[in-house]
This record gives C-alpha cells, structure tokens and sequence, in this order.
C-alpha cells in the first residue's frame, strides 16, 4: 500500500521497498524492473520529484485497515475514479494528459478512499 509513482520517459513506474516495478499487461501482473535509465538508483533518490508527481496521493489508514484491505481499498477506488474520468494513470501515454484530466481521476479518487476511512493528502 506504500509505494510512489514515478513517471519516467512517459512510463509509470512504481516505487517501494527499495524496489522498482512495472505493469507487465501480457502476464496482467506487475514485475520487478531495473530502475529506468538515467534515474538514482540505490535508493538514493526513493522518491524523485519528476513531471507528474504532484499527481501522487498519499493514503494513510484511519480505521486500522491491514495492509490487504488498504491495497483492496486502493485498487477498487482506483477503479471506480478510472469509471468516473476515463483517465488512467496507469496507460504509457498517461504523462502527457492535460492535467485538467488527471485532476478529474484524482477528485473521485480521493473522495472514494477518505469514504472508506482514510486521509488523503
């Protein structure tokens, strides 16, 4: 549930654990990727301030909800916030939206998870 998205090159990359990650939609799973070219690695820079990254939400759990429920939680609001905008921070090409557009997943997104019992920043 504690991770940072990091867009490098127009590509999402997901931070945590000193570990980098990537959407594998052919094995519809995330894997385990070298950190891109050109970036800190190491763990020296964990948390890049890179194009898009005031798009970060930061989710912190209110109620005590485990970490399955938070990554559950996470997921099914990312869902319905992909629903209400058609936006997807997830896409390859998501990085060069107009931010008027990430803006609208990230209102809905926000509301469903402090709903659910989390605060939102």
């Amino acid at each position: 549930p504690y991770y940072t998205t990091i867009w490098w090159g127009g590509i999402p990359y997901y931070y945590a654990n000193d570990t980098y990650y990537a959407w594998d939609a052919a094995q519809n799973q995330y894997e385990v990727v070298d950190p891109p070219e050109g970036l800190d690695a190491a763990g020296a820079n964990p948390a890049p301030v890179v194009e898009g990254a005031r798009d970060q939400l930061f989710v912190y759990p209110l109620k005590g909800q485990s970490s399955g429920q938070q990554s559950q939680d996470r997921y099914e609001c990312h869902r319905w916030a992909l629903e209400q905008s058609g936006y997807d921070p997830t896409s390859a090409d998501a990085g060069s939206q107009p931010q008027a557009r990430r803006d609208d997943y990230f209102r809905p997104q926000s509301a469903c998870l402090q709903g659910r019992g989390y605060s939102v920043k």
